[in-house]
Order: structure tokens, then sequence, then C-alpha cells
């Protein structure tokens, strides 16, 4: 696993556009008119911006595999935070659906640490023509060897029940589930600590 470079960007963007296009959370979030795929590009290019400076934007070395993560404190410097914002609103929810999607963020950060750092994974995705070969599994073990080592928690988030199958083989837990009705659709919270076992059927 590589560390992607801003010259990745358009690569992890295909990547992520494909496999997310259908996602219930990824559409709950972007404006739902005729500009919708192309929102949802510049959702995964606001991700993107927001997390590679921080080196925690990774690519398999045949950059058919991708995950997005961020640390628990990263914080960016305030004019580019600001930026971002500002391009998230314009690009992503449009200005009617700011409120909504500071909302979901508030009600996601009640459910996480407060007192200690973890990693978070915001995408991790890989190209259709190859899923179903290890790929993300190599890749979030890389992740979960580092959440090891460094003693801290792994966090995420999936509105998708295929989803929560694959963490689940990889020794993650739900530790809360929304309710149906806050988003039109369950959304798992799911979380691994360190040194916890992977299942047994993935032995």
């Amino acid at each position: 696993m590589i560390k992607a470079g801003k010259a990745h960007k358009e690569r992890v963007i295909q990547l992520l556009a494909e496999c997310v296009d259908k996602n219930k959370s990824v559409n709950w979030i972007v404006k739902q008119d005729s500009e919708r795929k192309q929102r949802i590009r510049h959702l995964i290019d606001y991700s993107f911006d927001a997390c590679i400076d921080l080196e925690q934007v990774y690519l398999n070395e045949d950059e058919n595999g991708v995950i997005i993560s961020s640390m628990s404190d990263d914080k960016l410097p305030f004019l580019e935070e600001a930026y971002l914002t500002a391009r998230f609103v314009l690009q992503v929810t449009g200005v009617e659906g700011i409120a909504k999607a500071l909302r979901r963020e508030e009600y996601i950060k009640s459910f996480h640490p407060q007192d200690e750092e973890f990693i978070y994974i915001w995408f991790i995705a890989v190209d259709k023509a190859q899923q179903g070969r290890g790929i993300g599994a190599k890749m979030l073990k890389e992740i979960i060897d580092k959440s090891n080592n460094e003693n801290m928690g792994i966090y995420l988030e999936t509105s998708e029940d295929s989803n929560v199958a694959f963490y689940r083989k990889h020794g993650f837990e739900i530790y809360h589930t929304s309710e149906e009705e806050i988003f039109g659709f369950h959304l798992y919270f799911l979380r691994r600590l360190p040194g916890t076992l992977e299942s047994t059927s993935q032995l």
C-alpha cells in the first residue's frame, strides 16, 4: 500500500465515484438534481483534499484500491478548512442542504470518543472489475496493523449491509445503529479496538 499524492487525485475520484454511486449515505448528503453524479465527484474531491496533506490517502500498488482516512486530532489550517467548507456547500450539498449535512456531522461525532485519538475511515473502495480478489481486505489489514501498533481504535460508518459483513470479518463491531427515521435508512456505526481478533471465518 502506498500513500497517494496529489497526482493520484483523478484515479481516486474515479475509483470511489463508481463504487459509491448508489450508496445511501452518500446520496443523502449530495443534492439530488441533474448534477448528482458530478456532485458525488465533488464530494470525493473534497474528501481527498481534506486528507491528502495529512498523508492519509492510500492506494494499493496497482492503483485498484483506495482508502481515505484521517486521525481524529488532524486539523487543517483555518483558511484551508474555510475554503473547503465553502466549496463543499456550493458543489455538493447546495446552500439549502448544508444545515442537514451539519446535523448529520454533529450526530455522527456525538458517538465518537471524545478523549482519545483514533483512526477514522472516510471511504474504502476497490475497482469493480477487481473486486473479490482480497484487495480491500489487504489494504484494511494495513490500517488495522497501524491501529494495533499505535494502540488506537478505528471508527467508521456505513449504510450498506454488505459492508457491515465485510468489516465484521475483520474484527469490527457495531456499537450504534441510527433509527431509520433519522436518515431514511439505518446508519451503522462500527469500531475496531486495538488487539481485537479477526473473525475465525477469515482463517
